[in-house]
């Protein structure tokens, strides 16, 4: 495989725009020491979400509980979640965006639209979709490989 030359564009860089206006705040890309700090900000939302679905309940009793589910159940558990989810949410992006998050919350002239088209702007100016495509090819290119070099075809 040959390597790009450091410093020299490709065409996915030079057809990403480097920052969009939303909503009056300018969305730019961040570097990837961001990506990584707001991904470790959201490390304790797994436990967070169990605990908000399943309140002061041990592994035993909520797989005990997953076994007897029903609709009414997980109506309950979806309400439950939805009370801590949309906060884990606006703080991600407020971390990636840079926007507080006192103004993603109170600012009226953002809103559910304007929420949704701020983290649209920031997937499309840091190429969130080129780099999906990108682990996506190497990903099979690294399975193919493995079924090449070991002869497990898994």
């Amino acid at each position: 495989m040959v390597w790009k030359k450091l410093g020299k564009p490709d065409s996915i860089s030079l057809s990403l725009p480097r920052s969009r206006k939303v909503c009056g705040y300018e969305i730019k890309k961040v570097p990837l020491g961001a990506y990584l700090k707001a991904m470790r900000n959201l490390q304790d939302f797994p436990a967070q979400l169990m605990e908000a679905i399943f309140p002061g309940m041990a592994l035993e009793d909520i797989l005990q509980e997953l076994k007897g589910c029903n609709t009414d159940m997980l109506g309950q558990w979806f309400m439950r979640a939805a009370g801590v989810a949309p906060e884990q949410v606006i703080a991600l992006v407020s971390d990636l965006t840079g926007i507080p998050h006192e103004e993603l919350v109170q600012n009226a002239a953002i809103g559910l639209d304007g929420f949704v088209g701020i983290l649209d702007a920031w997937v499309e100016v840091n190429g969130i979709e080129n780099f999906i495509q990108t682990v996506s090819g190497l990903r099979a290119k690294a399975k193919a490989l493995t079924a090449e070099t070991t002869g497990f075809k898994g």
